[in-house]
């Protein structure tokens, strides 16, 4: 595209895109695990994370169960560590072709302010995605100011679906720039024929109804952030459906897994689209 997306207004830095098309956090690691075919110089940003301030083990086996058209999988939030990731991964970040953003997760207030101070002036850093690790919103209001206060760059939270028109207004106000719609719906799978089964984040087209649902009830309150629609979106008639709902940009999640040159096809298709206009 020909023009720039501003994906945090009235930061003062601010996030300009070249592109509507992201590339959703867990999809790509730390920067590390581009699949062959991913293009990051035709897309708007990568998300990269999540970071937890420790490490963590994760979930165990199996993680993974699939049904039509989609799959359950639950990482448990397995992690390295902001240390780790640091000390061998962020010296990528410069290189990967576009603006990066850390995507930072906690449940507790202290955790993603100290996870901004561990990152201050890395090069290559555009922004932070919030992944709280909590249901309570006075607490996820406390992280969105952590950050806002002890970084210069802009914060965009990703939002639990359900909790999404609830919690957009107030974390507007504690000083996010954008909200992404939404974090993955929860879902339980029997993987194959056995008795075993699989509780985590649902993934798969069959998201994209509930994703759109809950992004014409934040779009409808006309908040002066960004709005980044996840959740569901495989082809470019889809990340359109989301345009016009009122998103400013989309974030692919395992379609880039399953063709990683989808993020490009889709990208190309709304700059068609875009210049056609």
């Amino acid at each position: 595209m020909d023009l720039k997306i501003e994906l945090a207004p009235g930061h003062k830095q601010g996030l300009p895109v070249a592109s509507p098309v992201i590339v959703a956090g867990g999809m790509v690691g730390y920067g590390e695990t581009l699949p062959r075919g991913l293009a990051p110089e035709k897309l708007g940003a990568l998300v990269v994370g999540p970071i937890l301030g420790r490490s963590r083990a994760g979930a165990a086996q199996p993680r993974l169960a699939e049904t039509v058209g989609g799959m359950v999988l639950d990482t448990g939030l397995q992690n390295r560590g902001a240390a780790s990731v640091l000390g061998k991964f962020a010296k990528l970040w410069p290189r990967l072709g576009c603006p990066v953003v850390a995507q930072v997760a906690d449940g507790e207030p202290r955790g993603p302010a100290y996870l901004a101070d561990r990152m201050a002036g890395l090069p290559g850093l555009s922004g932070f995605e919030l992944l709280p690790l909590t249901d309570e919103i006075a607490l996820v209001q406390r992280m969105v100011r952590g950050l806002a206060e002890r970084s210069d760059l802009p914060v965009w939270v990703k939002l639990p679906l359900a909790s999404a028109a609830a919690w957009a207004a107030p974390l507007v106000d504690a000083g996010a720039n954008g909200l992404v719609v939404a974090q993955p719906p929860l879902g339980r799978l029997t993987r194959g024929t056995g008795s075993t089964q699989v509780r985590g984040a649902l993934y798969g087209p069959g998201v994209l109804p509930l994703m759109l649902e809950g992004l014409a009830a934040v779009a409808e309150q006309g908040l002066p952030c960004a709005l980044l629609a996840c959740g569901g979106i495989h082809t470019a008639a889809q990340a359109q459906q989301a345009l016009a709902l009122g998103a400013h940009a989309i974030q692919l999640d395992t379609v880039v897994w399953v063709e990683p040159a989808a993020a490009g096809w889709i990208a190309e298709a709304l700059a068609q689209t875009a210049r056609a206009a």
